[in-house]
């Protein structure tokens, strides 16, 4: 990304010595502006502040691998959830699965996760109003990632220490 630009900005230009020298050679003599000024310069110019726009996300979530790849585990899922041993949502366990020999029944085991990233994304910005939305990577910069595996019946899978 990297494209942005702040009525500050503007006034850092104006009031750079490159800029001044610019302004004489015209007989102009405008040593500073304030960020009022900037700021209704940029909307002049067609340039406007709010939320960036989204591109599309990339992550190839469509490739024909992974596409098949889902359509052969939802297969599987299909499978083991006839195994499963299930729990209402009081926590009564409901009746076990049958016509498996104990050693074939399953206990779902599912995983949590939350990743937090270290540097949050600018959502406002000015764009000039012929800026077109780019696709970007998900996430950005250094994360770290929380996770638990959970179950029904022991809730958080732990090493006993706990």
């Amino acid at each position: 990304m990297g494209r942005y630009i702040k009525a500050s900005d503007v006034v850092e230009v104006i009031t750079s010595p490159e800029f001044q020298g610019i302004l004489r050679e015209k007989g102009l003599n405008k040593p500073s502006i304030s960020e009022r000024t900037a700021r209704r310069w940029l909307a002049g110019l067609g340039w406007r502040y709010g939320k960036m726009k989204k591109g599309m996300y990339i992550d190839g979530h469509e490739r024909e691998d992974v596409v098949e790849y889902r359509r052969g585990f939802v297969s599987r899922w299909k499978e083991y959830e006839r195994r499963f041993q299930e729990w209402d949502n009081d926590g009564n366990e409901l009746p076990r699965p049958t016509g498996f020999p104990i050693a074939d029944r399953l206990i779902p085991v599912t995983h949590d996760e939350s990743t937090f990233y270290q540097n949050d994304q600018r959502e406002t910005m000015w764009a000039h109003e012929s800026d077109k939305a780019t696709p970007r990577p998900k996430g950005d910069g250094q994360s770290i990632m929380v996770s638990d595996f959970l179950t029904p019946d022991w809730g958080r899978l732990h090493d006993g220490d706990k």
